[in-house]
């Protein structure tokens, strides 16, 4: 059945087109939206054309723009949509689909409006529980940012916030979780339905019409994208600077993930020296590296907390980079972060190290990893900078490959409620990527949220959590340090009765090779927590080189661990 959707830009209607493609009867073949053409966007969203026009073109539908005055009296409305119906139904279109979950009257006058057309209306997502479908979607992947709230039934200050758990949760009580009463509008720019994210910037706030609109504007950098391909995997959308084009001979990485990325590129040859974290594949040890931390690393991970601590709170930077030692290296692109200044040496430490440099400048990509929409779009920033956008494409097409595999395998399993425990002592919360990975993977995540950054938690939320599947993996630790917490956590009250430990469900991993670095062998880490989910189905690949269960330590506790 050949469909059209109505497309809002919003999350509800890019779900439903990810619901509706997974049907054999109906076919998708174009968008729909209504432009407020006094002002170029999306009716009510507050979208820019231009926006809708890239969603489209990342979910490879041609979008229909059906301008409306402004304001639009009904019967204009109703005038505008009758002629395109006709001319739909004239070119064999069956079917139009609607995200609209609850509200009966609203489904009563699309189905009254096209009655009698030809053309059967579909409501993909009707009648699904709301709190439901919103953290399904949610863990789903898709993305979204507030771009419109009413300030009668909500802050004011949401306009502009991410579409996640941490929003959701501060949703009043009577707040529909969807906003499915007009409480707020979103855009959709990630998630299984986009083969490529959107990147947006935040533009102003305003007030208009008795709502409070957030202006999303085209990230700078990024230029249209307009071959349209079949596949699922994200392609690459961003062209790299002029001044780069076939220059970006020689590369600096500064975070572990980074380096692994170029090399998934295949670009390893171009490495010209790396941090001190850096240490896969191992070839690139062979690289000096340029940074070092300004604490001790070693001790308990109570210590080194407060070390850490102690510097953050002085205002200082936790890393040192050598800055001569880079200048003279010459490198066109260098590679950091400014997601955590906590884990890997940031953008201003880089912007430190070079702010007095003249003459030939050099590139500095700066990746923010905040979910995994987040890190597919790193691995196309480090494809353009380096000019192997075609590689970039391959390997986002290989990791995603691996994850879809996984999520295949344990569909339908039983979830187990899954606590990840990133650092031991005080206790944290594994967020960001990992409540992603563990719902592939086949479990709940009990204590994360997914695109949030890793919380700290009391030790009475972990019992009250009561988790039926505990991981330790604390952020940097390698295997064997990381079996070194088990007395931390067994001298705690209470940890003998935690259901994970009463089954002997407790898992130590290396957390420093496979959940700490946001690159493409996240596929191998959600492969992993498949393993501890779900033996019987995942078999134990890692077991011994990469995770060991508790009843096991004392037999496996030396054993080296093995990265593939």
């Amino acid at each position: 059945m050949r469909t059209l959707l109505s497309w809002s830009t919003g999350k509800d209607s890019a779900w439903s087109l990810h619901v509706l493609r997974q049907r054999h009867d109906v076919e998708v073949i174009g968008l729909v939206t209504t432009i407020n053409s006094a002002f170029g966007r999306v009716a009510m969203h507050g979208v820019r054309r231009a926006l809708a026009e890239a969603q489209a073109e990342a979910v490879g539908l041609p979008l229909h723009c059906l301008a409306i005055p402004h304001p639009c009296p009904n019967d204009a409305y109703e005038h505008i949509l009758g002629e395109f119906v006709q001319q739909q139904v004239a070119a064999g279109v069956a079917a139009m689909a609607f995200g609209d979950l609850f509200l009966e009257d609203i489904r009563r006058y699309r189905e009254t409006r096209l009655a009698g057309t030809g053309i059967t209306p579909l409501f993909p997502l009707w009648g699904i529980e709301t709190k439901q479908l919103a953290r399904e979607m949610i863990a789903g992947g898709l993305e979204a940012y507030v771009t419109c709230v009413d300030p009668q039934k909500l802050p004011a200050h949401l306009a502009g916030r991410r579409f996640d758990a941490a929003l959701l949760a501060e949703l009043p009580e009577g707040i529909d979780p969807c906003a499915e009463n007009g409480e707020f509008h979103t855009f959709a720019c990630a998630g299984p339905m986009f083969r490529s994210p959107i990147a947006v910037d935040i533009g102003n706030v305003v007030r208009r019409d008795g709502f409070v609109f957030c202006d999303l504007l085209p990230a700078k950098g990024t230029q249209k994208n307009t071959a349209i391909h079949a596949s699922d995997v994200p392609q690459i959308v961003a062209e790299p600077p002029p001044r780069r084009r076939g220059h970006a001979h020689r590369v600096v990485s500064l975070i572990a993930s980074a380096t692994e990325i170029v090399c998934a590129l295949g670009c390893h040859h171009r490495l010209v020296a790396r941090s001190h974290e850096c240490d896969y594949p191992p070839e690139v040890l062979q690289l000096p590296a340029l940074t070092a931390p300004k604490f001790k690393v070693e001790g308990a991970s109570s210590d080194i907390h407060e070390r850490v601590s102690a510097i953050v709170r002085d205002g200082l930077s936790v890393y040192r980079v050598d800055g001569e030692a880079l200048k003279a290296l010459e490198p066109d692109v260098i590679l950091t972060q400014d997601h955590c200044e906590v884990c890997a040496v940031s953008l201003a430490d880089v912007e430190a190290a070079t702010c007095t440099w003249t003459g030939r400048p050099a590139e500095i990509v700066s990746l923010r990893p905040g979910s995994l929409a987040d890190v597919y779009r790193d691995i196309a920033r480090v494809a353009c900078a380096l000019d192997v956008p075609e590689a970039g494409e391959r390997a986002l097409a290989a990791m995603q490959a691996r994850l879809a595999a996984v999520r295949k395998a344990v569909a339908g399993r039983p979830r187990p409620g899954v606590a990840f425990i990133e650092w031991v002592d005080p206790l944290m919360a594994g967020g960001n990527w990992m409540p992603e990975l563990i719902d592939m993977a086949g479990g709940h995540d009990l204590l994360g949220e997914a695109g949030a950054h890793s919380d700290w938690m009391a030790w009475d939320e972990l019992l009250a959590a009561d988790p039926e599947v505990i991981v330790v993996a604390p952020c940097g630790y390698g295997l064997a340090r990381c079996l070194e917490e088990l007395p931390v956590l067994q001298a705690r009250p209470g940890w003998s009765s935690i259901a994970a430990v009463k089954k002997q469900r407790v898992y130590f991993a290396d957390g420093n090779a496979y959940f700490n670095r946001p690159g493409p062998r996240l596929a191998h880490s959600t492969e992993l927590l498949a393993e501890l989910l779900h033996p019987e189905l995942a078999g134990r690949k890692y077991e011994g080189t990469a995770w060991l269960q508790r009843a096991s330590f004392p037999a496996h506790a030396s054993a080296p661990v093995r990265s593939d």
